[in-house]
C-alpha cells in the first residue's frame, strides 16, 4: 500500500486526534457515571484521574517495549492483534455490581471498577501517539512526529470540551458509553490502516535504530527533568481541581475546565513554542499565584466564577511553564517513545502524589500551596536566567515586584492557617474530604460552641453551656421550616403529643436530634465514617436526644435503595435530606430515581425536607420540576435571621398532604421563590447537568 505524503499525514493525524479525543472524553464520562455510587465525593474524580494517568503510563510503557523489541512491520502486526482484544471488550458501560456498601475508603474499588470497564481499551489508545510517532520516522523521515503529538493533544482538548457542552447535555450516561464504544471501532479501523501503511512503506529496522540510539544516548537524556516537569503540572492540575470542587460542586464541567487548559498547554508547548516567553510567563505566574493564595471561600455566584477563573488562569500559566520547559528538552524523533514514557510517568507520579500521598502527608488540602511554591521557585530561577541572557532593563525589577507579591500571598496563607490552628479542636482528612471541629465564641460562656466544618462550610454546631446543649441552631431550630415539618405533620395536627418516625440523610453534628421528642424514632444515614466518630466524641446530640436514634453508615441513597430492594420500607413520617454542602447539591440525591426511592420510604402524608441555598445555584426550577414529576406539592421556606446565624439555611418542603401547607402557622411562613416561579427542571440518573441550575449573576 503506497500512499502520498499528504494522505499519510491525514491518516496518521486523524488517528492520533481521534485517539486523543477518546482518551480524554472517557474520563469525565465514566467519572460522572460512577460518581453517584461513591457519594458524590470530590475525591472520586481524583482517584479516576490517578487510574487514567497510570493507565496512560502503562500504555506508553508497552509502546516503548514494543518499539524496542520489534521491527516497525512486526510492531504493526502485534498492535493490531492487541486491538482485536480491545474490540472484544466493548462496550465500556460499568456494571452495577461495583456499587459499594459501607466502605471506609473506596479508592481501590474505583480503581478495580475502571480497570475492568475501560482498562485495556484505554491502554490501547494510550499507545497510539508513541507508536505512530515512531512509525512515522520510518515511513517518512522528513515528517516531524512531535507535531502529530500536538494533534493528539488537540483532539484531547476538543474531546474534553465537547463533553459538558454537547454530549452530557444531549445524551444519557448509558448512551454516551455506547457512542464512545462505537467511536472506538472507527479508531480501530483507522489504526489498522496506519498499520498497513507502516508494513508497506517502513524503511529500515526500527528496533535496531532505536536500540542503537538508546545505547548511545542513555546517559545524556535529562529524564529527571522530564519527569519532574510533568509531575509538577499534574500535581497543579489535580490540586486546583480539588480546590474548585471543594468550594462548589463535584461535576464534569468543573473537572473539564482545568483539564482542558492543562491539555491546551501541551498543544501549545508541542505545536507552537513561539507563544511561550520565559520571563513573561514567570512574572505572570508569580502574580497569579499571589492572588490565588489570597482567595477566601466564595460567598456568591460572582465570587465563585471569579475564583474559578483565577485558579484556572494560574493553572494554565503554571502548566505552560512546566510543559514548555519540558518540551525544550525533548530528544530527536528516534527517542521520542522514551520521552513520552518519562512524561507519562511524571503525570502518573503527580496523580499518586495527590490521590495517595497527600492525604497521608497533609491534614488539609495544602497540596495546592505546595505546587504553587515549587513552580514559583522554578519561575524565580527562570527569571534569573532570562535576566542574564536578555539584559532587559524591565525584567529584573518586574520580577522582584512579582516575587514580593507572591511571598505576600504565601505569608497570608500561613497566617490564615495559624488563625485556624488557634481555634482548631480536631481535623481529619479521608477519602470524603477534610473534617474540622473548631471553637466559636469561646470567651462568651452562653454562646461558646463547637462547630463541625466540611469544605469550609459549617455542618452544625453545639452550644457548650449546660442549658443550651440540645438547642438546635440557625435553620435547624424549632422556628425553622424543619421545625414546622415536625410540629405540623398530619399526625401531630391530630395529636400534638404523637411520636414520629424520622429519617435524616447526612449526620453533620447531629443537630436534628435536638428536635426529637419522647417516643420519636430517628434514623440517620451518614456517608463519612469520620463524621460519626467525631460526633460520638465531640457532640452530644445523639446521646442526649429525647428521641431514640441510630446511624447507618453508607451513602444515604444507596442504603435506602438496598433497604427498599430487601422489602425493608422505612415508613418515615418526615425524611430530611441534609447532605448538601452549602449551595452544592450532590446530583444523585436530586434525580427522578432518587425521588422514587424517597417516595417509597415515606409514610402516608409524609414530608420530605431538603435544605438548599440560592447563592451559587438556582435550584428552584429543579425543586418544582421534581415535585411535579413525583406527585408532590413543594414550597420554599426561607429561614429568618437569628442569633449568630450568618448564613441561614432555607428549606424546600415536599408533601402530598395539602392540609400541611394549609395549616395556619405553615402557610404564614411560606416564602416566594426567588426566580420567576414558572420554569421547571427534571434530572435523572442518566441525564443531569449542573450547568442547568447555575445562577448566572443573580444575587441572593
Amino acid at each position: 500500500m503506497i500512499l502520498s505524503r499528504k494522505a499519510i499525514v491525514v491518516v496518521f493525524a486523524a488517528n492520533m486526534a481521534l485517539a486523543g479525543f477518546l482518551l480524554f472524553q472517557v474520563q469525565p464520562m465514566l467519572a460522572k457515571y460512577i460518581l453517584p455510587w461513591f457519594g458524590g465525593s470530590a475525591t472520586t474524580w481524583v482517584v479516576c484521574m490517578l487510574f487514567f494517568q497510570v493507565a496512560l503510563l502503562a500504555g506508553y510503557g508497552l509502546a516503548y517495549i514494543v518499539t524496542m523489541a520489534f521491527s516497525a512491520r512486526t510492531q504493526a502486526l502485534v498492535q493490531m492483534g492487541v486491538l482485536a482484544i480491545g474490540l472484544f471488550l466493548l462496550p465500556i458501560t460499568p456494571s452495577e455490581v461495583w456499587k459499594p456498601g459501607a466502605l471506609d475508603d473506596p479508592t481501590w474499588r474505583i480503581v478495580a471498577l475502571l480497570a475492568v470497564s475501560i482498562g485495556i481499551p484505554y491502554m490501547i489508545l494510550a499507545m497510539t501517539s508513541p507508536l505512530l510517532s515512531r512509525w512515522l520516522a520510518h515511513v517518512d523521515p522528513g515528517l516531524d512526529p512531535a507535531r502529530f503529538f500536538a494533534a493528539s493533544n488537540l483532539g484531547s482538548f476538543f474531546g474534553l470540551l465537547s463533553y459538558p457542552f454537547v454530549f452530557e447535555r444531549l445524551l444519557t450516561s448509558g448512551a454516551q458509553t455506547l457512542l464512545w464504544s462505537s467511536a472506538f471501532v472507527v479508531y480501530a479501523a483507522l489504526f489498522a490502516l496506519c498499520g498497513l501503511i507502516t508494513m508497506a512503506q517502513a524503511k529500515g529496522d526500527a528496533r535496531a535504530d532505536a536500540g542503537a540510539s538508546w545505547r548511545a544516548m542513555r546517559g545524556a537524556d535529562p529524564v529527571c527533568w522530564w519527569v519532574a516537569y510533568a509531575a509538577l503540572g499534574s500535581v497543579l492540575l489535580l490540586a486546583v481541581t480539588n480546590a474548585i470542587s471543594q468550594w462548589s460542586a463535584v461535576a464534569p464541567f468543573l473537572w473539564v475546565a482545568p483539564l482542558s487548559l492543562y491539555l491546551l498547554t501541551f498543544v501549545i508547548a508541542f505545536g507552537s513554542q513561539r507563544v511561550y516567553r520565559r520571563g513573561l510567563f514567570a512574572i505572570a505566574f508569580l502574580l497569579l499565584a499571589g492572588v490565588t493564595l489570597l482567595l477566601t471561600r466564595p460567598a456568591t455566584s460572582t465570587d465563585l466564577l471569579v475564583q474559578i477563573t483565577l485558579n484556572i488562569a494560574t493553572l494554565f500559566v503554571g502548566c505552560m511553564i512546566c510543559h514548555a520547559e519540558m518540551v525544550r528538552l525533548q530528544p530527536e524523533p528516534v527517542r521520542l517513545p522514551k520521552f513520552y514514557l518519562a512524561v507519562s510517568f511524571g503525570g502518573a507520579l503527580g496523580g499518586v502524589a495527590i490521590a495517595l500521598a497527600a492525604p497521608l502527608l497533609f491534614r488539609d488540602y495544602f497540596e495546592q500551596q505546595a505546587a504553587l511554591f515549587a513552580i514559583a521557585a522554578i519561575s524565580v530561577r527562570l527569571l534569573r536566567l532570562e535576566a542574564k541572557t536578555l539584559h532587559s532593563s524591565w525584567l529584573a525589577p518586574a520580577g522582584v515586584i512579582a516575587g514580593v507579591f507572591c511571598l505576600f500571598g504565601f505569608g497570608a496563607a500561613v497566617y490564615d492557617e495559624v488563625r485556624t490552628e488557634a481555634v482548631l479542636v480536631e481535623r481529619i482528612r479521608n477519602f470524603y474530604g477534610v473534617l474540622r471541629v473548631v471553637r466559636k465564641d469561646e470567651f462568651d460562656p452562653t454562646r461558646y460552641s463547637l462547630a463541625m466544618q466540611q469544605a469550609g462550610v459549617d455542618q452544625g454546631l453545639q452550644f457548650q453551656h449546660a442549658d443550651r446543649k440540645l438547642e438546635p441552631y440557625c435553620g435547624f431550630n424549632f422556628d425553622s421550616a424543619l421545625g414546622l415539618a415536625l410540629n405540623h405533620h398530619a399526625i401531630r395536627r391530630a395529636d400534638p403529643r404523637a411520636a414520629l418516625r424520622i429519617g435524616v440523610v447526612g449526620l453533620g453534628a447531629g443537630m436534628v436530634a435536638g428536635l426529637g421528642r419522647e417516643g420519636d424514632v430517628m434514623r440517620y444515614y451518614e456517608l463519612n465514617p469520620a463524621v460519626l466518630d467525631v460526633v460520638n466524641r465531640r457532640f452530644t446530640f445523639l446521646k442526649e436526644s429525647r428521641a431514640k436514634t441510630d446511624v447507618l453508615l453508607g451513602d444515604g441513597r444507596l442504603v435506602l435503595e438496598r433497604q427498599l430492594a430487601s422489602g425493608d420500607r422505612q415508613n418515615f413520617d418526615v425524611l430530611i435530606m441534609n447532605a448538601f454542602r452549602g449551595a452544592s447539591p450532590p446530583m444523585h440525591l436530586m434525580t427522578r430515581e432518587a425521588f422514587e426511592i424517597y417516595s417509597a420510604h415515606l409514610a402516608t402524608n409524609g414530608v420530605l425536607a431538603i435544605n438548599f441555598e440560592l447563592d451559587t445555584f438556582e435550584m428552584a426550577p429543579l425543586h418544582r420540576g421534581m415535585a411535579r414529576r413525583s406527585g408532590f406539592d413543594v414550597r420554599w421556606f426561607e429561614t429568618p435571621a437569628s442569633e449568630g446565624c450568618e448564613q441561614p439555611i432555607s428549606w424546600a418542603l415536599y408533601s402530598r398532604d395539602s392540609g400541611f401547607f394549609e395549616a395556619p402557622q405553615v402557610r404564614k411562613e411560606i416564602s416566594q421563590w426567588r426566580d420567576n416561579g414558572e420554569s421547571e427542571l427534571v434530572w435523572t440518573d442518566k441525564s443531569s447537568n449542573l450547568m442547568s441550575i447555575l445562577n448566572w449573576g443573580r444575587q441572593p
